[in-house]
């Protein structure tokens, strides 16, 4: 009863306060506990430092801060004036900017909703305490998911500048972020489209060269593709890690490419369904669908990018017109298993002998995509007259 009472209390305007007051704190808790909480932060914000002195942003950088720098030199150049910051007041306002890109993410998508503020403050309800794991670790994917959200509502506006703006930011921080560009395909303007994107690859690609010479930005480029193919796996809090701890599975690339390989066809296989491209329930559950995939099949899945799992399962759960009990279950479980099982409301010998090992934290989003998938397959063929009466 409590909870109801404060579930009606939580209006949208105050769960928006919510969120954006819950990241900032997070980030004053991180500056109090230390430098070795705010790790991330600093090599977000640092790698400015050895593009400033036309070094490399690559390798170890002890005095700078701990771990490899995996982003792109683009992403170390847009940082920049976060490097002028000191380190308490960057922390609170990069949190800041990741709440305030995945607030606006998701109110403009949302935007053609037959009752849009209802269904800002259930997906915003149900992204929220993934998203606060994702702002608790100083992580980007608050912003990537807000980014890419932003860049799909202006590709369905037709407006691809804009759309191919987003994405390609995306791109220089974590590349899957880009992947939502394959939605293009669902929309017009198509040659502009890909005449945007490659326009804006090249001009945010090159902004490094205000501080660093030509050459010496494409060997920047060349060592952070080689980062990326060598990176280690992650904790592979995924279908990889299901299939080892539930299966025995070896952990071997050669067993990943299998699963990878299974995972993107499943995916794509959609994408025959022709008749439906232009059905706008079709495409939003598309939207949900790649989410979900983007992360349950990623062998470097860590707890904070669950984020954009689960903004996949909220934005699922608004198509629905009425849930069935399997549907309130699997979101239940998204909840339970999903959200809450890093905190701790469960004890941590739970957390280290059940959840971790046996990878609870992706078996809902994984249920939650196989059954987006069987409702994307039985959802029947849209006429043109329905078509046009939808529109």
């Amino acid at each position: 009863m409590a909870l109801q009472r404060f579930l009606r209390f939580l209006t949208l305007p105050r769960l928006l306060g919510l969120y954006i007051f819950l990241f900032c704190l997070v980030a004053v808790q991180n500056y109090l506990l230390g430098f070795g909480n705010y790790n991330n932060y600093l090599m977000f914000a640092k790698p400015f430092h050895n593009l400033l002195l036309d070094k490399s942003i690559y390798g170890l950088h002890p005095n700078l801060y701990f771990d490899n720098y995996k982003y792109s030199p683009t992403f170390a150049w847009l940082m920049g004036p976060f490097y002028y910051l000191p380190d308490w007041l960057g922390i609170i306002l990069w949190n800041l900017l990741n709440t305030l890109v995945l607030l606006v993410g998701v109110w403009f998508y949302l935007s053609d909703e037959k009752d849009p503020a209802k269904q800002r403050r259930t997906a915003l309800l149900i992204i929220l305490l993934e998203a606060l794991i994702t702002a608790q670790n100083l992580q980007s994917n608050n912003l990537i998911v807000g980014a890419m959200l932003l860049g799909l509502y202006h590709l369905r506006n037709e407006r691809v500048w804009q759309a191919a703006f987003f994405f390609v930011l995306c791109g220089f921080i974590k590349f899957y972020g880009m992947a939502a560009a394959g939605f293009f395909l669902f929309y017009p303007k198509k040659p502009q489209f890909i005449l945007a994107m490659i326009a804006w690859t090249i001009l945010l690609g090159s902004v490094p060269l205000t501080m660093i010479p030509l050459d010496h930005l494409l060997a920047e480029y060349r060592e952070w593709f080689d980062v990326i193919v060598v990176s280690k796996l992650g904790l592979q809090v995924s279908v990889m890690g299901i299939a080892q701890a539930w299966f025995g599975m070896e952990k071997t690339d050669g067993n990943y490419r299998i699963i990878e390989t299974i995972g993107a066809i499943l995916f794509l296989l959609p994408f025959l369904r022709f008749g439906l491209w232009q059905d706008r329930l079709f495409q939003r559950r598309m939207v949900a669908y790649f989410l979900l995939f983007m992360i349950v099949f990623n062998k470097m899945a860590e707890s904070p990018t669950y984020v954009l799992a689960v903004t996949g399962v909220a934005l699922w759960w608004i198509t629905l017109d009425a849930p069935t009990q399997l549907d309130q279950m699997l979101l239940a479980m998204v909840v339970i298993f999903t959200s809450l099982s890093p905190t701790d409301i469960f004890p941590a010998v739970v957390q280290r002998e059940l959840f971790q090992p046996y990878n609870a934290k992706a078996v809902p989003c994984l249920l939650v995509w196989a059954r987006v998938q069987y409702q994307i397959w039985t959802q029947p063929q849209t006429t043109n007259a329905q078509l046009l009466h939808a529109s």
